[in-house]
């Protein structure tokens, strides 16, 4: 692990979907989970002009844009599984209820961004959903072990809403198109978003955010620091402007043979109260109380 924080160099212009993709230097950005603190800081000082270079950078495609998927039953990854498994349940086409009330339906995942070859720093949204509003819903989403905290997740997330933001006047078309179903009319879609708050879920499963919150039984791997939620609810406040940001978690359990989940629902969590209760310190009886949050 470096010992020092890698910082934000403002002389590079860096939009926020760069932040996940500049740690091939040695004195370049990337997440660091024991920095979370001083990385979301930095973070703050410089988002200003983040938010500047995403806007500008942020791809416009004009085809392509992959509303309907059909499951792909050879999957390796964690991830996937668990976007496959989602996209099963709460998919357009499905019957089992709603996803969490912000996000009625998951329309597609692997959503892609890229309109052409020099925009490979921005990748694929891993679940696009569909809001109350019937206006898309930004996921990005985590698997269960892994050092990528709340923070990367955020940024992550806030860039695939300005990258939203910026296409819809060509995507507007497709997507009426696509969700016509659920009694949506023309007139429910605005021609641009600029006057709008755009829903962004983070989303993983349980174990991610109990890993995050040092829950887990033996181990505190994965744990983002106690310090560093202040400044994150400052990120997210400021983020607030152009989107309402929730958290959720995924509840279920893993089939032993495929590793594909089985899943029972999806909740939102309370996160900031209860992050903010561990930055200023919890009775040791709180902390243990379970692996559930």
């Amino acid at each position: 692990m470096s010992s020092e924080v890698r910082k934000i160099d403002p002389n590079l212009h860096l939009g926020l979907h760069e932040l996940a993709s500049t740690g091939e230097k040695r004195d370049s950005f990337r997440f660091q989970l024991a920095f979370a603190k001083e990385q979301t800081e930095d973070i703050l000082r410089n988002l200003e002009n983040l938010i500047e270079n995403t806007r500008c950078k942020a791809p416009v495609r004009t085809k392509d844009f992959c509303l309907t998927r059909r499951t792909n039953p050879k999957l390796t990854h964690e991830e996937d599984k668990w976007e496959r498994a989602m996209y099963e349940k709460w998919g357009p086409l499905k019957g089992s209820g709603e996803y969490v009330p912000t996000c009625k339906r998951i329309q597609t995942y692997q959503y892609p961004l890229q309109a052409s070859r020099k925009d490979r720093c921005w990748g694929k949204i891993d679940l696009l959903g569909i809001g109350p509003d019937f206006l898309p819903v930004p996921n990005e989403l985590k698997k269960r072990k892994t050092n990528e905290s709340p923070l990367r997740m955020l940024v992550e997330v806030a860039a695939y809403g300005f990258a939203i933001r910026k296409v819809w006047p060509n995507l507007r078309k497709h997507w009426i198109k696509a969700v016509h179903g659920f009694g949506a009319s023309p007139s429910n879609f605005p021609e641009t978003l600029d006057d709008l708050k755009l829903t962004l879920v983070g989303v993983a499963p349980e174990e991610y955010w109990c890993r995050c919150l040092g829950l887990l039984t033996g181990t505190k791997e994965g744990k983002f620091p106690s310090a560093a939620w202040p400044p994150f609810w400052k990120l997210v406040d400021a983020f607030g402007k152009w989107f309402d940001i929730r958290f959720v978690a995924v509840e279920g359990s893993r089939n032993d043979r495929t590793g594909v989940p089985i899943i029972t629902r999806a909740r939102t969590l309370e996160l900031r109260s209860r992050t903010l209760n561990l930055a200023v310190g919890t009775s040791d009886s709180a902390k243990g109380s379970a692996r559930r949050i």
